[in-house]
């Protein structure tokens, strides 16, 4: 067997292995940049920046992502004071940094955002349960 086959062989072995390669790249895949921001119900679930020009996110956890893995120097502190989320309820936009989050609440898969933090554990309470963050806890938050 040549050293190319080897080579090959052991790259479509993690690709299929469960929680290999392959897994987070199509995870990442769905987390992707967007030119525009996104609309209807989902749009309580994204984050929008002005990061050289408008750059939007399908959900809170993506733009963790790319704010914790995926941003230069530069575009991570644009980020941080350009980064908008819209609140659960009402779809009122608040800076991401002042926003409060309820993550692992039951039957809920994405982190949501609240402008007042009553609201937020308010939402925890009749949910039957989740954690209330704060933006320093949540980019730190194993999403």
């Amino acid at each position: 067997m040549s050293k190319a086959t080897i080579i090959m062989a052991f790259l479509a072995l993690l690709l299929i292995v469960p929680g290999g390669p392959g897994v987070a790249a199509a995870e990442i895949a769905e987390c992707r940049q967007m030119a525009s921001p996104v609309t209807g119900d989902e749009r309580r679930y994204s984050v929008v920046a002005d990061i050289y020009g408008v750059r939007a996110y399908p959900d809170i956890a993506c733009a963790v992502h790319w704010r914790n893995h995926e941003l230069c120097a530069t575009e991570l502190s644009t980020f941080q004071f350009t980064a908008k989320v819209f609140d659960y309820h009402s779809g009122a936009e608040v800076l991401m940094t002042e926003a409060y989050y309820v993550v692992a609440v039951p039957g809920e898969s994405r982190p949501l955002a609240f402008v007042a933090r009553e609201e937020a554990e308010e939402f925890v309470a009749g949910a039957g349960g989740g954690e209330l963050l704060d933006y320093d806890a949540l980019v730190d938050y194993p999403l």
